[in-house]
């Protein structure tokens, strides 16, 4: 019988020494949807995810697939691939090479490597050196890695925060094809560009606390500011342009718009708007 959720998170809370990084976080994660873990640095994702893989001792209840993470961890972990923010792979290793070597340490068949590197788009780079590869590149290995042993969940940590603008859209087009296979991914991340269409609700944590739970939509209908965008895909963009030029506005100081990262996360930890109007 298939679990309710693909992860479950009960009243989780993890404190290193006196410091407290984690604060009754509870959350749910359906089967086969996209998950994106926000916050600040120290806000806690990497933290979050370890207690997801039941590596680190933590307060509270964490079910993967139905698996409890605390008493069962192993398990638990048979249903998770991991993507860590800085993949340790050998410099010196051809990408078949690393491929194969964990999947002989996961007790894998070799006709994995092939799929999953196929998977990665990587199959024309099967024998470069990791040290060759682009970051981009880096990043896809080691989701193919996660993926050897065919696991339902996936957790990345930040694993676009150090690609360019290309890379990091091929290493989303990668995830949405994994979610598209029916795979649920939780991924931790600073970098908003896309999100909206990669992820299917966001999770904002705040010191610790989950702040805020919903689609990229919501968190940013939060956002108020003097931000507008205008679609100049009509028939005179150029008279826009000139009207604008008019106004005092130059075309250098019209650029593309981008959610406001730390808008949002200040918007997160703030109360939400539509609840103080129908409170009023």
């Amino acid at each position: 019988m298939e679990a309710p959720f693909a992860v479950s998170v009960r009243h989780v809370s993890k404190s290193y020494g006196s410091t407290r990084v984690l604060d009754d976080v509870s959350f749910d994660v359906r089967h086969g949807s996209c998950v994106a873990l926000l916050g600040g640095n120290g806000a806690g994702k990497t933290t979050s995810l370890k207690c997801l893989l039941g590596i680190v001792p933590f307060e509270g209840a964490v079910e993967v697939e139905g698996v409890p993470v605390r008493s069962r961890g192993k398990d638990a972990r048979r249903n998770i691939g991991y993507v860590p923010q800085i993949p340790a792979v050998g410099e010196q290793d051809t990408c078949v090479a690393a491929l194969s070597f964990i999947a002989e340490l996961r007790r894998v068949g070799r006709d994995r490597v092939g799929w999953a590197l196929e998977t990665a788009n990587l199959t024309a780079q099967s024998e470069m050196k990791v040290g060759e590869l682009s970051g981009g590149m880096r990043q896809r290995l080691a989701v193919a890695a996660a993926i050897l042993s065919d696991p339902p969940v996936l957790l990345l940590d930040e694993p676009a925060s150090s690609l360019d603008t290309h890379s990091r859209r091929d290493l989303h087009e990668m995830i949405a094809r994994l979610r598209g296979e029916g795979r649920t991914i939780v991924l931790s991340t600073h970098v908003l560009d896309g999100l909206e269409q990669l992820a299917d609700q966001v999770l904002v944590l705040d010191r610790g606390r989950l702040a805020f739970a919903g689609s990229v939509g919501q968190l940013s209908g939060r956002v108020r500011g003097n931000r507008f965008v205008v679609n100049l895909n009509g028939n005179s963009p150029s008279d826009f342009m000139s009207a604008l030029l008019v106004a005092g506005i130059p075309a250098e100081r019209v650029k593309p718009a981008a959610l406001p990262w730390e808008e949002m996360l200040l918007a997160a930890s703030a109360p939400d708007p539509a609840t103080q109007a129908e409170r009023s």
